[in-house]
């Protein structure tokens, strides 16, 4: 019976979700009579996010990297379809799969906590049912509607990339359906091992067909379609990775819950307790029409069981995919804007193309550091969560303000380190310097984006998890809005300007929304000390280029020296601000005990003389 308002549920509601809640509670003693502590706890829970994170990593490492080679085998016009298509593919990724793997591995360790393998895998059916058909229209959207799309991207030769792009939603979804089911049960292993090999099989197929193309004078349009095929290579190697660890697991006789091992078991417990306490409604773990009669062993597995299964997770996933959303979206702004603003201006098809691929060069670079600082933000969250929870407001502000500085002087030095050296970077990695204004204009976009990924890491531990999404949904549309008026005028370098402008404003959103959660602010000795390390590193950046280019210069070819110049900028640079940064106060000796390790950090820089005595 559905609740609306005050109303009360029924009896059977009530009688049901009664029932679950003594199963769960009685698992729970049950567990501490048996020893199973927090301990446990958090040894495998912190085995499983390390491991998955760094599997993440990885993997979006290799998926950012792997553009360069392609750039340098088959030119920026490729370069350029290639990164017009694939933000069309990944959105409708996103919009098919993100979210489903968080929602099918709560509610598979909901039925895990109380031993309940069996409607684990009811589970798993329903999202395979619900991923699968998915996946099939968004083929078949992108699949028959790839002339359409390219018109609308303003170069026809970018049919064949989607079509190509297309066939990974075959894989994809299911592989995100198997990925959920292990991962509520606690085996973080065989995404973890599906995510890599999805990402090297999906490059080496990439790399391959660019040869092969190239050898045989495929023309642009092939090149381009045979880049974006890999992530169809890339998943169906990642699905047969998921699929190979089910049958292993069949043959070797594991019928649930009898032959997991407890510390497993208590795992999945735990998922359901966290999501419990993080404050989530009745409605995100438990269906909010009541839990079906665990008695009846869901005996009525038929359609209308499985659409059940289906609405269920459809209403737990689709929040986390509006969210999700928001990360595409700029480039598809870009992707549907800017070759057609540029062929407005006078430009042909090659051209436009071309120089969106020129563009997209510094993305590449800009879209690595905001993943580091993803990654940065995400080892925040349990610190801040675990203070939320206690009430702590002190440690929340002391960590909200460490994470916030760490923005804004991390973005700012990537930034500043992106402009000062985008020449030597641009030959290094892409051979020549075309467009080094436009890539040291997308390299202050740096700084934003830093700020972006770290805030919304730290809004998420503060449980405001839909503020960053609609900041970043609010910075696509003034982005289209700014391309359209910048872009005719002064080509890619305006819708660099845009791209600064639209991060920036949603940075600046961002920023006052931790302050306003956790009371945040930057002491003004802070800010001082890290401007003063950015004005010192930016000084020795120039003064090293400029002496380095007139030694190096005679004796090196062009990419030699260039890679010279970048490599060893980004060293120098890393360091001088790092020291600097310590030295005029940047972060004090407090903060940094207050990290773990801190203690022993602290006192071996004093005794290098770069914290300053008594500076706590």
């Amino acid at each position: 019976m559905k609740r609306e308002g005050n109303h009360p549920a029924s009896s059977t509601d009530g009688i049901e979700q009664t029932g679950v809640e003594n199963r769960i509670s009685d698992y729970r003693q049950q567990s501490q009579s048996t020893g199973l502590n927090s301990g446990v706890h958090s040894k495998f829970a912190w085995r499983g996010a390390v491991l998955m994170g760094v599997a993440m990593l990885m993997s979006k490492t290799i998926g950012t990297l792997q553009k360069i080679p392609l750039q340098n085998v088959a030119g920026d016009r490729v370069f350029g379809i290639y990164n017009a298509v694939y933000p069309l593919y990944q959105l409708l990724l996103v919009m098919v799969t993100a979210g489903f793997p968080v929602a099918v591995s709560l509610v598979v360790a909901e039925h895990e906590a109380v031993g309940e393998r069996s409607e684990a895998r009811h589970v798993l059916r329903a999202s395979i049912l619900l991923l699968a058909g998915s996946g099939i229209a968004g083929f078949a959207l992108l699949w028959f509607g790839a002339g359409r799309v390219a018109l609308w991207i303003g170069d026809p030769s970018t049919g064949r990339a989607i079509q190509a792009a297309a066939l990974a939603l075959w894989f994809m979804p299911v592989m995100a359906a198997l990925r959920g089911y292990y991962q509520g049960r606690g085996q973080m292993l065989p995404s973890a091992v599906s995510q890599l090999t999805e990402q090297l099989v999906r490059v080496t197929a990439m790399l391959t067909l660019l040869w092969i193309g190239w050898q045989y004078g495929w023309s642009d349009a092939s090149l381009a379609a045979g880049a974006t095929s890999g992530s169809a290579f890339g998943g169906a190697a990642g699905l047969a990775v998921m699929l190979v660890h089910g049958l292993r697991e069949r043959r070797a006789g594991d019928n649930g819950g009898e032959t997991e091992s407890a510390s497993k078991r208590e795992l999945t417990g735990m998922l359901v307790k966290d999501k419990e306490e993080e404050g989530l409604e009745r409605a995100n773990w438990l269906n909010h029409k009541g839990v079906q009669r665990r008695e009846k062993q869901w005996s009525g597995r038929g359609t209308k069981s499985i659409l059940k299964q289906v609405r269920r997770l459809a209403a737990l996933a689709i929040p986390i995919t509006l969210g999700a959303l928001a990360v595409p979206a700029l480039s598809v702004v870009d992707a549907f804007t800017v070759p057609r603003l540029l062929r407005g201006a006078g430009m042909n098809e090659i051209e436009a193309m071309s120089l969106f691929g020129i563009y997209g060069r510094g993305l590449t670079l800009v879209q690595l550091v905001v993943m580091v600082a993803g990654a940065i933000g995400g080892a925040l969250v349990p610190a801040l969560a675990t203070a939320r929870t206690r009430g702590d407001v002190a440690a929340m502000r002391q960590q909200a303000t460490i994470g916030m500085r760490a923005a804004w002087a991390i973005g700012a030095a990537a930034s500043i380190g992106l402009v000062l050296l985008a020449e030597p970077i641009n030959v290094m990695l892409y051979a020549d310097n075309e467009g080094s204004r436009t890539f040291a204009l997308v390299g202050w976009t740096g700084l934003a984006g830093t700020v972006n990924a770290i805030a919304a890491a730290m809004l998420q531990g503060l449980g405001k998890v839909r503020a960053p999404a609609l900041f970043m949904l609010a910075a696509a549309v003034l982005k289209a809005a700014l391309n359209a008026a910048l872009v005719p005028a002064f080509g890619t370098a305006g819708a660099a300007c845009a791209g600064i402008a639209a991060l920036a404003a949603a940075a600046l959103l961002s920023a006052a929304a931790v302050r306003r959660a956790a009371g945040a602010a930057m002491p003004a000795r802070g800010a001082a000390g890290i401007a003063l390390a950015l004005a010192a590193m930016a000084a020795a950046l120039a003064l090293a280029e400029r002496g380095a280019a007139a030694l190096l210069g005679p004796v090196l070819p062009p990419r030699a020296e260039a890679a010279a110049l970048a490599l060893g900028g980004v060293a120098l640079g890393g360091a001088v601000f790092a020291a600097a940064a310590l030295r005029f106060g940047g972060i004090s000796a407090r903060e940094l005990r207050a990290l773990p390790g801190g203690e022993a950090i602290a006192a071996r820089l004093r005794k290098w003389r770069l914290l300053p005595s008594g500076g706590d």
